[in-house]
């Protein structure tokens, strides 16, 4: 069973109390009239009521009355909804054969017998289960040829049409609740990956027949983590309601850039965002997508910080994007899925994001994410410098990485090709080895902490120089 099937196994129970309602509230006139025309206050057959007609009654009302108390009290057991359809199609049964108020003439025994029978059918409908739909116009074809027969009416000419019109009433009562059902199955499905995919991709998904089912595939994707800098002591001075306030303002304005670009919210980690870039549905614009939204995401920041003047310093985010192959798909129980993506690349994407702390960089991009650009993209929207080597913890192997540089203006753009050249030019000079030279280089770049750091490391180099086979890796010893 999935996830959807279990959501829709929970609403058995309303609707079983909805046709409790239905049955109880129909019975409830019919036994009273009864009763009346029993005392001859009322007559509205041809033949009066008698013991018989009020003993049918109550005996159904009584039940019906039971069935009703125990859905009131939760006390209902669910294979018993098969026994109460059965037992009304006997009460509809018994009613034509020997209640002497319904009528027993040929002529009109046909439509007696195809009315008390899809009486019952379209009560059934409400539990918007095919199975019950199927088994209620089984049964209804079975009462209306035991009257029919019963009477000798079968010989009737309007018996075969009256028939053929119960049958297209049975078909479109099924083609009613398969429908409905369909319905309730697409609107349970879309509330639960609204929580983390963008309408447009819902859209799409559909579109792709997508599962809900538990497993995984693998499949590239870019991932993107994103993380609220000394996000501890912002929100220590604001009390609880204000931190909660605070950080709702902010991942909806996140998440409104994430969903614009259609990206995949997987996770929220207290002020991290974890999101995915390719899952579930893949595109060859990814990464570029992945880049984009960590762009608007730390322009957006102007807004927001001018938008919440408690803040003493302006909220700074760092965002870490990787591009690599996952297992992704819904993962979990039977009783609980999440749609995520697991795998080493998704941990080393959230290395990098740690790691714009340590060299001071809004965004901090892998190797395989720069390769995933189209290159007439790069130093027209934005602006890629490579920052360093770097083995991080937990790891064997080094990942390159590099910086995504933003603009506004034309100016700005300049300056910051500039500083690009002079940076790549003192990094050459650094793995080259000759550290001298690079400090002079990076000395040269005026506000820039990423050239401070190169400038402080060389420095450190030149005091204790590495070995021979050194191969410019940085290795991290903390996240």
């Amino acid at each position: 069973m999935n996830i959807v099937d279990d959501i829709l196994k929970t609403r058995e129970l309303k609707n079983e109390k909805r046709v409790a309602w239905i049955r109880f509230l129909a019975l409830c006139p019919m036994a009273i009239i009864d009763i009346l025309a029993y005392y001859n206050i009322v007559l509205l057959s041809y033949k009066p009521a008698n013991l018989l007609t009020i003993t049918f009654d109550l005996f159904f009302l009584l039940s019906g009355t039971i069935v009703l108390i125990l859905l009131l009290f939760d006390k209902f057991p669910k294979n018993l909804t098969y026994f109460i359809i059965t037992f009304d199609y006997c009460f509809i049964l018994l009613s034509i054969l020997f209640d002497p108020t319904v009528s027993k003439e040929k002529i009109s025994i046909g439509w007696v017998a195809l009315v008390g029978p899809i009486f019952f059918f379209i009560i059934n409908l409400l539990r918007y289960s095919k199975r019950a739909t199927v088994y209620s116009g089984f049964l209804s074809i079975i009462v209306f040829w035991v009257c029919t027969f019963n009477f000798n009416a079968h010989y009737q000419s309007d018996i075969i049409p009256i028939f053929i019109a119960m049958l297209i009433m049975i078909g479109i009562g099924y083609s009613i609740t398969s429908s409905n059902k369909d319905m309730m199955v697409e609107a349970n499905a879309k509330k639960l990956m609204e929580r983390y995919l963008p309408p447009q991709l819902i859209e799409e998904l559909y579109t792709n027949n997508a599962s809900l089912e538990p497993g995984g595939k693998v499949q590239k994707v870019s991932i993107l983590f994103s993380d609220i800098r000394s996000f501890t002591s912002i929100s220590e001075p604001m009390k609880p309601t204000e931190v909660v306030l605070f950080l709702n303002d902010y991942l909806s304005e996140m998440t409104e850039i994430i969903f614009h670009n259609k990206g995949t919210i997987d996770k929220f980690i207290g002020d991290a965002i974890m999101t995915v870039f390719g899952a579930p549905i893949q595109s060859i614009d990814d990464a570029y997508r992945a880049v984009k939204s960590a762009i608007e995401m730390n322009k957006s920041l102007i807004h927001f910080n001018n938008s919440h003047p408690q803040l003493k310093k302006g909220l700074e985010i760092g965002i870490g994007i990787h591009t690599g192959e996952v297992i992704t798909g819904n993962i979990g129980s039977d009783k609980r899925l999440d749609y995520t993506v697991i795998g080493d690349n998704v941990n080393l994407s959230s290395r990098i994001q740690d790691l714009t702390k340590f060299y001071k960089c809004p965004i901090l991009i892998s190797e395989s994410t720069v390769k995933e650009l189209p290159l007439e993209i790069v130093d027209k929207e934005f602006i890629i410098r490579e920052v360093d080597k770097v083995i991080v913890k937990g790891k064997t192997e080094f990942v390159k990485i590099f910086e995504v540089l933003f603009f506004k203006t034309e100016k700005e753009k300049i300056e910051k090709l500039n500083v690009k050249d002079s940076f790549q030019k003192g990094l050459l000079d650094y793995y080259s080895g000759n550290f001298q030279s690079a400090i002079q280089k990076f000395t040269s770049i005026q506000n820039d902490p990423l050239s401070l750091i190169y400038k402080n490391r060389c420095e450190k180099l030149l005091i204790n120089p590495p070995s021979e086979d050194w191969d410019g890796i940085f290795r991290m010893e903390t996240k």
